[in-house]
C-alpha cells in the first residue's frame, strides 16, 4: 500500500484545508480591515458631531430640541430605559480627538455609545445627564458574507466532486496489486467518461488479453507434452529391444535427454500457470530427502545423498519443496566428483553440498533459465534446474545463495521459516 503521507487523498485533504483556512485568514482580514476603515469614518463623525452639538448647547436661544431636531441631532427623552442597550465606545480617546473632547472623555463629562444605526452622546451634568442621537450613516458591503459563503460553498463542491472522481483509484490500485501478486480474476472495468476510467479500462482490456494469451500458452505447452510424451515412450521401447552398440546409445541418450527435457518444462508450466498458488504446512527435511532419493532413483544406502547437521522442519509448500531439492540434488549429483551430495540444516538455513571444480559461469548467469553450468558434461541439463528453483523460493520469500569453499560447492537456500 502507499504510504498515507504519500496518498493522492491526503494531499487532496491537505490542499483543501490550506485552501480552506487561506479563504478563512482572507475574509477576517478584510472583514478587519473594513472594520478599522469604519471606526476611523466613525472618529470623524463623532469629532464633528460634539463639535456641532457643543455648539447648540451653547446658544441661550430655547427649544433646544427644535434646534437639535433641525441640524439633524434627537434629544432621547428616556436615556435610562435607552443606555442598557447600547455598546459604549472610545472610553480612551485616540489620538485624532481634539485635546478638549479627550478631556471631556477622561473626566467623564462626555460618555460616547452606539448602535447599528446611531450614534449617541451622553453630556454629563452636575444634576442630571442628557443624551442626543445622531444618524451614522457609514456603508457597510453585504457582499462580503455573501461572497465567502458562495466562495466557501464552491469550493466544497470541487473537492467532493473530486473525491468521487479519484474514489475508483483506490478501487484500481486494490485490483492492480491484485494483479501483481498473479491473481488473472480480475476486472476494472468502468462505466464512467473520466481519465480514471480510460486507464481502468484499458487495463482491463490489457489483463482480458494477458489471460487469454497465458490460457492459450497454458494449453499449448500441455498439449505438446502430451503429444511429445507417446513417440518417447515407444522410442524408448524400440531402443530397448535393440542390439547393445553406439547407435543404441546415442539413440537412449537423446530419448533420455528429451524425456528431462518435457519433464523440466513440465514443471516449468506448472510454476507459471498456477501462479504458485502455495499450500503451507510443516516439512520434515528427512522425508522430504527421502522422497527427493526415491524420484531420482539414488540409493540412500550407499550414501549417495546423506542428510547432515541434523534433521529440521520448515513451513512451507511441501510439494513445491520437494521439487527444489529434487533440482538441486540432482543438479549436485551430476557435477560431483564423488558422485555424494550432502544436505545440510543449519543456522536457519539448507545447503545442498558437492565436491567438484569452480563454477565456469557466474552464479547470476546459471540460475538464468536454459543456462548451463558446463555444456561438456555428459549429464549436462537444460539449464532450467535453477530457474524452477529460484521461482519457488520467489513465492516463499526465501532466496537461493551460492558460495564456493574447500573445493565444495554450496549451494544455500536463506530465508525460510523453520519450525521449532
Amino acid at each position: 500500500m502507499v504510504p498515507h503521507h504519500h496518498s493522492i487523498f491526503f494531499k487532496l485533504n491537505l490542499f483543501f484545508l490550506f485552501t480552506v483556512a487561506a479563504l478563512i485568514a482572507f475574509f477576517v482580514m478584510t472583514l478587519r480591515e473594513f472594520q478599522a476603515e469604519e471606526l476611523r469614518q466613525i472618529e470623524k463623525r463623532v469629532i464633528l458631531d460634539e463639535a456641532r452639538i457643543r455648539k447648540i448647547f451653547l446658544d441661550d436661544e430655547e427649544d433646544l430640541a427644535k434646534r437639535l431636531k433641525q441640524n439633524g441631532y434627537e434629544l432621547v427623552e428616556y436615556p435610562d430605559a435607552l443606555k442598557p442597550k447600547l455598546t459604549p465606545i472610545f472610553r480612551h480617546p485616540p489620538a485624532s480627538f481634539p485635546p478638549l473632547v479627550a478631556e471631556r472623555i477622561r473626566d467623564g463629562r462626555l460618555r460616547i455609545y452606539r448602535d447599528d444605526e446611531r450614534l449617541y452622546f451622553e453630556l454629563v451634568g452636575p444634576r442630571h445627564s442628557t443624551i442626543v442621537s445622531s444618524r451614522l450613516d457609514i456603508y457597510r458591503p453585504k457582499w462580503m458574507p455573501i461572497l465567502f459563503g458562495s466562495m466557501l460553498a464552491v469550493l466544497i463542491l470541487l473537492y467532493w466532486t473530486t473525491v468521487r472522481s479519484l474514489k475508483p483509484l483506490k478501487k484500481l490500485a486494490k485490483q492492480i496489486q491484485r494483479f501483481g501478486e498473479g491473481h488473472m480474476d480480475i476486472s476494472t472495468r468502468s462505466d464512467e467518461k473520466d481519465e480514471i476510467a480510460f486507464v481502468a479500462n484499458q487495463f482491463d482490456a490489457a489483463v482480458k488479453k494477458m489471460r487469454a494469451m497465458k490460457e492459450a500458452r497454458t494449453l499449448f505447452m500441455r498439449n505438446i507434452m502430451h503429444e511429445l510424451k507417446t513417440p518417447i515412450t515407444k522410442g524408448k521401447l524400440s531402443v530397448a529391444l535393440m542390439e547393445k552398440g553406439e547407435e543404441e546409445r546415442v539413440l537412449r541418450r537423446a530419448f533420455n535427454r528429451m524425456e528431462q527435457l518435457i519433464q523440466e518444462m513440465a514443471e516449468v508450466e506448472m510454476i507459471t500457470s498456477q501462479s504458485l498458488d502455495l499450500v503451507m504446512e510443516d516439512c520434515d527435511m528427512r522425508k522430504m530427502v527421502e522422497a527427493v532419493s526415491m524420484l531420482l532413483f539414488a540409493d540412500v544406502m550407499d550414501q549417495s545423498i546423506t542428510l547432515t547437521c541434523g534433521g529440521c522442519t520448515i513451513h512451507a509448500d511441501c510439494k513445491m519443496m520437494t521439487i527444489v531439492l529434487k533440482n538441486l540434488i540432482d543438479n549436485g549429483l551430476k557435477y560431483s566428483e564423488d558422485g555424494k551430495v550432502e544436505v545440510c540444516c543449519r543456522n536457519g538455513t539448507i545447503e545442498v553440498i558437492n565436491r567438484g571444480e569452480p563454477l565456469p559461469k557466474s552464479f547470476s548467469e546459471i540460475v538464468e533459465p536454459f543456462t548451463k553450468g558446463d555444456a561438456n558434461h555428459s549429464q549436462a541439463s537444460f539449464g532450467l534446474g535453477l530457474y524452477i528453483v529460484r521461482s519457488i523460493l520467489d513465492a516463499h520469500g526465501a532466496e537461493l545463495d551460492y558460495r564456493y569453499w574447500q573445493g565444495r560447492h554450496h549451494f544455500v537456500i536463506k530465508g525460510l521459516t523453520f519450525v521449532d
